[in-house]
């Protein structure tokens, strides 16, 4: 999601956060992004807080394939 999408939709991750909350910020431009990305989708998963074909995942591996 672009920086202003993510400010202008009051359901993101970034709107949902609470006011003492840590957020970390991934640049599309860093080229750790994809591997952090695929970790955390892989962490989600196993902890059971998304499945795979849910579309948060979805999105994610969408965005790491358009890197390549």
């Amino acid at each position: 999601m672009t920086k202003a999408d993510e400010i202008a939709n009051p359901a993101s991750c970034f709107n949902k956060a609470s006011d003492n909350e840590l957020i970390f910020v991934l640049l599309a431009r860093d080229k750790a992004a994809p591997a952090a990305i695929a970790k955390w989708m892989d962490e989600r998963i196993r902890r059971g807080l998304n499945k795979p074909d849910d579309m948060q995942i979805k999105s994610a591996f969408d965005w790491i394939l358009a890197t390549l």
